[in-house]
């Protein structure tokens, strides 16, 4: 009888060490990888302006923009008016609204439009999370600026909370804050 783990037939075995497919494949890119970067590395010491600090560069640049890209903006820096878009997901059928919450002054209601009931994300036909795109205006105020996320269950009306009832229910609530900045370009 052959041995698996998972499901994968053992290809061979170092002493007590099953060893799989996956694993040599791994193993293989794992070493493929280390011996081009040090093989950089040796080119970069012998031509530090050459065809290789070039290389190292675009791929450090491109990890970078990568980074940023899957991780959303560092600095969180925005202009005046500039659009914020930010992409969520989460469990659905749930309500969502964004409140913003300025320095020294009221929250007042992001997104959607102010007086706008919370946006219903209803479950995925696909399953899995429902993604929601959320669009709002920076403020035209500079300084640092906060927003707060409330996800709640489709069954709970957040339009209908009051103050006092909000303890009540604080634990169905999701609750995220984004912090950002807006400054004058």
């Amino acid at each position: 009888m052959d041995a698996q783990i998972f499901g994968e037939k053992v290809i061979l075995w170092i002493g007590a060490l099953p060893v799989t497919v996956t694993m040599a494949t791994s193993l293989a890119t794992s070493l493929v990888l280390v011996a081009v970067v040090l093989a950089l590395r040796v080119a970069l010491r012998r031509s530090p302006d050459g065809a290789p600090a070039a290389l190292a560069l675009l791929t450090v640049e491109w990890l970078d923009r990568l980074v940023r890209e899957v991780a959303g903006r560092p600095d969180a820096v925005f202009a005046p008016g500039e659009a914020v878009h930010l992409r969520i997901s989460l469990r659905a059928p749930a309500r969502i609204v964004l409140l913003d919450e300025p320095p020294g002054g009221p929250g007042t209601q992001a997104w959607p439009g102010l007086g706008l009931p919370p946006v219903l994300a209803p479950k995925p036909s696909t399953g899995g999370p429902a993604i929601q795109q959320i669009s709002f205006d920076a403020p035209l105020t500079t300084g640092m600026h906060r927003v707060r996320l409330v996800v709640a269950p489709a069954d709970l009306d957040l339009g209908a909370l009051t103050p006092t009832a909000l303890p009540g229910v604080a634990e169905r609530l999701t609750l995220v804050d984004l912090r950002y900045q807006v400054t004058r370009p």
